[in-house]
């Protein structure tokens, strides 16, 4: 056929879809099946007349409806897809999508074989194609009878799966139709085959959505570069899965719009997105209304008659598979996933909706012609598929109603009073400015608003004090939600964080919508979203790298930016709340007062932060003020000025120099840089006892080669049972330390931990938790041994420290105490150690004091004296005080120092967290304890 003729073709059929649009708006059926009986209509014709030929040659095909429909209507459906509902559904979409499509191809086949006789292999293959769900025309009733969301997720969601799984069940089943033999052996390849093509087809589609979204929101060029490149996206995401990589085309597709909608979409701005969507709109309508005149163009009334019996049974066994799968696993699914009820009119409306259409045709005509039984199969199919549109899909409408559910819910009778108000309140408005100018006179203004008011407020519902409060709160998270897409758009909040705080806007809306509590104040940072959940697996498995040391800086960086962020969009997203709430004088007082108090306590709170941060980081507070907020303002005018010049108000070379003025300021803008004061590294390093003492000119090479990182509150900065090899600094900030579940210490500015790490490799003995935001300085153990390399001093000062940390061990483990024990648990109790120093002559204990210290002599040697007389000496890795670990005691001997002295010393309060979670250093202990006990002595 000549193109122009084609093309002719395809704009009649056009045109008649649309005729049929208007005309459909006074039936009482759906649109799509109003399209097939013209398709019926025109086919029929056309056969009958000689000039029909031309419009007969248009058929479906397996390639049309595979690579040219399949692709625009699946990517349109998952494109305006509730994402974030269909995960929530996932468990009963996908066991509605697999198991029960499955379910549904076994009963269908073996029925088939039993009654008509079919080969098992043929009968299967029937069952596979006809169990996926088109319900194209159920979706479009659930919107114009504002059927709920969820039943909407549930229908379609299983439609884009179970397309997936039907072609991949299909071509598992006309392979073994084919062979015409199947061993049991077989059920795990194909198990295996099943589950590569489904889930290839995800990972591709999603890999396509995700790195188009990332390159082109860089090199973003206008809207319609936009709606271009998702068109590219549906279609070669689904030609690249299915005919190149062989996985599943449906699933990528699927995958790829979902990816879209979440990361691109939600970086342009809510104009634009409508006209997305409006332009998917359109090439779903133009695709759906190809689709199914050419459905019924196909049909041939006077063959499907021949084969009424065969059809009859087909739909029978088809209803009773659809019956038996979702009144049996949808409410088992529920149960097991613990999700939210489905009634069981949306039961009734699920099993009696579940329409077939074009990918039941295009399948069952991709089977080979010189298969035996094909023909049969495929009068079978449009059979089942003309009965679910003629039948299924025009009594929809009144099962929804009988059911009831297209009533309204009482949040839903929530909102329809606040729409009267609203519109009565506009259309008061406009009344008054024609009243004002004397456009009307007074009589006819009293008729007129007389009129408006019975047509508002007569029917208008009244609402009990919890559904207020609640649609209050509602209408308070809408009023969020526009304020955090405007925020978004001028560029106060990157894409990240507005996905983040989006996520807490939706799921206070959930927590509402199931009768509970919203996020009080406090709350806001301890629900871990998604993204908390994978940043910090991220963060867990970088923090000890050494190659990610300096990726982990600026990460937290980053973050810490963000979290800024987070709280100045907080504090705005809570005031725009506020002002609204102070607004709507139309709204119950206590209400407002009551949600008002829920938004006064966020406030507070993120000024709070806000606050806490300016404190401890002016310097870094105010780059970061300044920056922010002039990136904002000129971001701000920028999208002003675009608005302007889409209405025509600006020209397009003044819109050009005023873009260049703006690029060039921000362009100017200077660096936040990291939020960690630049103080004198080489002093704080100096502070470290392991360094101490060190040449300034070492210590400043150690210090140029330590790492600035900063951690937000709540962050795990080392983590006890994990290996690490860095000693760390705080420099601003508080950090606790953890051993198991107890908190045994608080660090400030100033003092460091993980010191050991850089002799030897060591597995952390703690956690340590930043308290507050905190900034440090990290110090590998290899830059600080490349170092020793070319400094004797410091190569010295490790290999004494070193075999002095050996010494203490050995020490250690003489104390009858711990003899014995294992080597682990004696690098413990060293782990508890801590240093001090003493000059010649200097006390250490004083015999009649009280003290609860074990000493270990490091370096040098002292004198015990008992009443003044000098009862002993002790040198170098002896020890005493051992059994003031078992408690608070009274000293009975002093001891001084006879020259320059350094002591392990290990206090009762860290030795007893160490033997709370040490069962073999807790018998030891309650061992020592009833012996001191027997003799009644008191400890030295």
């Amino acid at each position: 056929m000549p193109i122009s003729e084609a093309v002719l073709i395809i704009m009649g059929l056009l045109t008649v879809a649309m005729l049929a649009a208007g005309l459909c708006k006074n039936l009482p059926i759906p649109y799509t099946v109003f399209l097939v009986i013209i398709g019926m209509a025109l086919g029929a014709l056309a056969r009958s007349m000689p000039q029909g030929d031309m419009l007969l040659e248009f058929q479906l095909t397996p390639e049309i409806v595979l690579f040219l429909f399949l692709p625009a209507l699946l990517f349109e459906s998952a494109f305006n897809l509730n994402a974030r509902q269909l995960l929530k559904d996932i468990g009963p979409i996908l066991t509605l999508a697999i198991p029960a499509l499955l379910i549904s191809t076994a009963i269908i086949g073996v029925g088939l074989w039993l009654v008509l006789g079919l080969q098992l292999p043929l009968a299967l293959l029937f069952g596979a194609l006809i169990s996926a769900t088109d319900p194209v025309a159920v979706i479009a009733l659930f919107k114009e009878l504002g059927a709920p969301e969820r039943l909407t997720i549930l229908v379609e969601g299983e439609s884009l799966f179970n397309d997936a799984t039907a072609i991949v069940v299909f071509n598992i089943i006309l392979g073994i139709a084919v062979s015409g033999s199947f061993a049991f052996a077989d059920a795990g390849l194909a198990l295996v085959e099943f589950l590569r093509v489904f889930i290839g087809g995800i990972l591709v589609g999603a890999l396509m959505g995700f790195a188009i979204s990332e390159i082109f929101h860089r090199f973003f060029t206008g809207l319609p570069a936009f709606v271009i490149m998702s068109v590219v996206v549906a279609y070669s995401s689904f030609t690249i899965a299915e005919h190149t990589l062989h996985v599943s085309g449906v699933m990528a597709v699927v995958a790829a719009a979902i990816a879209l909608g979440a990361l691109w979409v939600s970086r342009i701005s809510q104009a634009d997105t409508h006209v997305v969507k409006e332009s998917w709109e359109v090439i779903a309508l133009v695709s759906n209304s190809l689709l199914f005149l050419l459905v019924g163009l196909s049909v041939n009334v006077e063959s499907l008659w021949e084969r009424k019996f065969a059809i009859m049974i087909a739909v029978i066994f088809l209803l009773l598979a659809r019956a038996t799968t979702i009144y049996t696993l949808v409410p088992a699914t529920i149960r097991f996933f613990k999700l939210p009820h489905v009634s069981t009119g949306e039961r009734h409306i699920m099993w009696w909706g579940g329409l077939k259409g074009g990918l039941a045709i295009a399948i069952v005509l991709s089977i080979p012609e010189d298969l035996p039984g094909r023909d049969l199969l495929l009068d079978m199919t449009l059979g089942a598929v003309m009965f679910s549109l003629l039948v299924n899909a025009p009594t929809i409408r009144p099962l929804i109603q009988k059911f009831g559910i297209d009533k309204l819910t009482e949040d839903e009778l929530s909102e329809l009073k606040t729409g009267m108000v609203h519109a009565s309140e506009k259309s008061s408005a406009i009344l008054n400015r024609f009243y004002e100018t004397d456009l009307v006179s007074r009589k006819t203004e009293q008729v007129i608003r007389k009129t408006t008011d019975q047509v508002f407020f007569s029917d208008a519902p009244s609402l009990g004090s919890e559904q207020g409060i609640r649609h209050l709160q509602i209408v308070a998270l809408r009023a969020e939600q526009e304020e955090l897409k405007h925020l978004h758009e001028i560029g106060l909040v990157q894409h990240y964080s507005y996905l983040a705080i989006k996520n807490d806007i939706q799921r206070d809306r959930e927590r509402i919508l199931m009768n509970e509590s919203p996020t009080r104040a406090k709350e806001l940072e301890s629900r871990p979203s998604i993204f908390a959940k994978i940043e910090d697996s991220l963060l867990r498995r970088m923090r000890e790298q050494d190659w990610a040391a300096g990726i982990l800086s600026r990460y937290q960086n980053s973050r810490f930016s963000q979290r800024m962020q987070r709280d100045i969009a907080g504090v705005l997203i809570c005031t725009s709340v506020l002002n609204m709430l102070s607004e709507h004088s139309d709204l119950d007082e206590d209400q407002r007062a009551q949600v008002a108090q829920r938004y006064t306590e966020r406030l507070n709170y993120r000024k709070s932060r806000l606050r806490n941060i300016a404190d401890d980081y002016p310097e870094f507070y105010a780059r970061f003020e300044n920056r922010l907020i002039t990136q904002v303002a000129l971001s701000a005018a920028g999208h002003h000025l675009e608005e302007e010049h889409r209405e025509g108000e600006i020209g397009a070379k003044a819109m050009v120099r005023i873009e260049r003025v703006i690029d060039k300021a921000m362009s100017d803008l200077p660096p936040i840089s990291d939020p960690a004061e630049k103080l004198e590294t080489s002093d704080l390093i100096g502070t470290v006892p392991l360094l101490h003492g060190l040449p300034t000119s070492v210590l400043d090479k150690l210090a140029d080669k330590a790492t600035a990182v900063t951690f937000l509150a709540g962050d795990t900065i080392i983590e006890e049972g994990q290996k690490g090899d860095a000693l760390y600094i705080i420099t601003r900030g508080t950090a606790s330390v953890f051993k198991g579940s107890i908190n045994v210490a608080e660090l400030k500015d100033g003092e460091f931990f993980g010191e050991m790490a850089l002799l030897s490799d060591q597995v952390r003995k703690a956690t340590v938790k930043a308290k507050t935001s905190s900034a440090l300085l990290r110090l590998r153990k290899r830059d600080v041994m490349q170092l020793a390399d070319a400094e004797p001093e410091l190569k010295s000062r490790l290999n004494d420290i070193k075999d002095e940390r050996e010494a203490q061990e050995a020490s250690i483990a003489t104390i009858p105490l711990f003899k014995d024990v294992s080597p682990d648990l004696v690098e413990q109790v060293a782990d508890q150690a801590s240093t001090v120093t003493y000059r010649t002559g200097d006390t250490v204990i004083r015999e009649g004091d009280r003290d609860n210290s074990l000493y270990i002599i490091i370096r040098g040697a002292v004198g015990v004296f008992k009443s003044g007389r000098r009862i002993a000496e002790l040198g170098k890795g002896d020890f005493f005080g051992e059994m003031a670990l078992l408690g608070d005691s009274i000293r009975t001997a002093t001891v001084k120092a006879k020259e320059a002295l350094t002591l392990a010393k290990i206090r009762q309060k860290e030795f007893a967290i160490l033997s709370s979670a040490n069962s073999e250093l807790r018998n030891r202990l309650e061992q020592a304890q009833s012996s001191r006990n027997r003799r009644g002595q008191t400890p030295n």
